[in-house]
């Protein structure tokens, strides 16, 4: 589990550090020394050796001047600039003494230096350690320009805890920030590192240690993102003797004459993700389009209504299946009038099972919300920002102003475990801690790909996952599966069926 830390709960975590004998100064040490290693397991098998560190005359610049250092007296041709004067921070002036012991090359820069310029063309590695997590605001104009050359340069760039520029809390991108290969993350993620726009500068992201010990950290658990290790821990083994019931019976009740296809992406994602028996329920008028794939999934052809969708009459035999199922999906494709809307508040009471609310079974309950948080059994909710927005009685642009307030409200309101869907997927069961996703790319922002992911968490549910977990993971892999897809393609020919092509495989991971 990696926190997901805001600047005054870094400052707080500091200091409590501080307090326990682990020195600003050792931090800082520590800090700079986690990411020279960090550079050196990329490069010292390489003859890349030239590196200039831009550094900051604060705290950022004193972790450059340590990572300067480190790279220095392991072979590497290091060059330091200044890029705002010389250091003020009390403990980045003491590493800066350190640092010209070693008669490393220090020059403040000169914008308009030709031969500077040269060095940055010329360089292997470009370390930016001018501004970390103490920056807000606009960027200087001169410190615009520099990084906008560095884009121009061949160099890797490296930043040290932040790009640049950004914010550490907020997603928001005010100035020309640094574009970095990689960013070293120091004790912890930052909101900037996790959240569009703004993480679209910090390339590929990596967290190191500095030897603040992990009790320190659980007052700070409320945003946090999992590694796929911590995940593979929740996948029970397969036992040598198991049978199609030891991996549960899932109930999907989805489709509709107009969105058929729902239905099979769903059921589909189930089978993929290793339900023991999937059974589809589905209005019999869209039994052509819903036999046209996935063979394994066992058929239940209700009566439909005049608009084609599920009725309300077939709610005795859907309850009977619902008595003898492991988990529920409902929504995918199934329409809302009154036939859909008293069938979902009929599963909601009766239910007794781990059950999954998406799409139009959502906005089938948007006008009576209480009727979840009534339910005798846990509820998922897998609202993407428009459905929220309708839950909220909001804007969806209001969910996306702040998805974490949004998330927690939805949690308040019904009890349920809620997955809001979008870039940076929230999940959270209490509306205090969350879980946020970092999997996926905007190329999965299509028809189909919510129906894919519900039908996923069901399908973990069903094989032993909690309901948290299932959310978790569900998120997580779904997003692996359209990362995959993007690369293998692009990002327009990413699709929900391309998704599930991939999923086998990459469960591998987990088992």
């Amino acid at each position: 589990m990696i926190p997901i830390l805001t600047t005054q709960e870094i400052k707080a975590l500091e200091a409590a550090a501080d307090a326990q004998g682990i020195s600003y100064l050792r931090l800082m040490e520590n800090a700079g020394s986690a990411c020279a290693k960090t550079i050196r397991t990329r490069f010292d098998k390489t003859d890349k050796r030239k590196v200039v560190v831009l550094c900051g005359k604060g705290k950022n610049g004193g972790d450059g001047f340590v990572a300067a250092r480190k790279l220095q007296e392991n072979g590497y041709d290091v060059r330091v600039f200044l890029t705002c004067g010389s250091p003020t921070a009390e403990n980045a002036q003491e590493m800066f003494e350190r640092l010209t012991e070693l008669e490393i090359p220090v020059d403040p820069y000169d914008a308009a230096s030709d031969r500077q310029h040269a060095r940055l063309q010329e360089a292997d590695i470009l370390i930016d350690a001018v501004f970390g997590t103490g920056f807000s605001g606009v960027l200087p104009e001169n410190l615009q320009e520099l990084f906008s050359f560095l884009r121009t340069c061949k160099g890797y760039v490296v930043s040290i805890d932040l790009p640049s520029g950004l914010s550490a809390d907020t997603n928001i991108v005010e100035s020309g920030a640094v574009y970095a290969d990689l960013t070293i993350s120091v004790m912890a993620l930052k909101k900037a590192l996790v959240c569009a726009p703004a993480k679209d500068h910090a390339g590929e992201v990596e967290v190191v240690s500095i030897g603040v010990p992990k009790e320190l950290y659980a007052p700070y658990d409320k945003l946090v993102t999992f590694t796929e290790k911590e995940m593979a821990d929740w996948f029970p083994a397969r036992d040598s003797d198991a049978n199609k019931g030891s991996f549960g019976k899932a109930l999907i009740v989805a489709g509709s004459y107009e969105m058929p296809g729902a239905a099979l992406l769903a059921s589909s994602a189930c089978v993929e993700t290793g339900a023991g028996l999937v059974r589809l329920a589905f209005p019999e008028c869209a039994y052509a389009a819903v036999t046209a794939a996935v063979p394994e999934k066992v058929l239940l052809p209700l009566k439909a209504n005049r608009f084609g969708r599920i009725s309300a009459q077939n709610e005795k035999r859907l309850l009977d299946t619902l008595s003898s199922s492991t988990a529920c999906l409902i929504g995918c494709g199934l329409g809302v009038d009154y036939d859909t809307q008293a069938l979902v508040r009929a599963v909601l009471q009766n239910a007794k099972i781990p059950l999954i609310l998406d799409a139009d079974g959502i906005n089938a309950v948007q006008n009576d919300i209480d009727m979840i948080r009534e339910a005798k059994a846990p509820v998922i909710l897998t609202p993407h920002p428009g459905e929220a927005a309708r839950l909220l009685g909001c804007t969806a642009q209001d969910v996306q102003n702040d998805r974490e307030g949004a998330c927690r409200t939805l949690c308040e309101k019904t009890g349920a475990t809620v997955v809001l869907k979008g870039a940076g997927t929230l999940v959270s069961k209490d509306g205090v801690h969350f879980a946020m996703n970092q999997t996926g790319n905007p190329g999965m922002a299509t028809a189909g790909s919510g129906d894919v992911l519900a039908g996923m968490i069901l399908g973990l549910l069903c094989i032993g996952l909690s309901p948290l977990e299932a959310c978790i993971a569900g998120a997580h892999i779904h997003g692996l599966a359209g990362d995959t897809v993007s690369e293998q393609y692009s990002l327009c020919g990413n699709t929900p069926s391309k998704m599930l092509k991939v999923l086998p495989k990459l469960l591998s991971q987990f088992e």
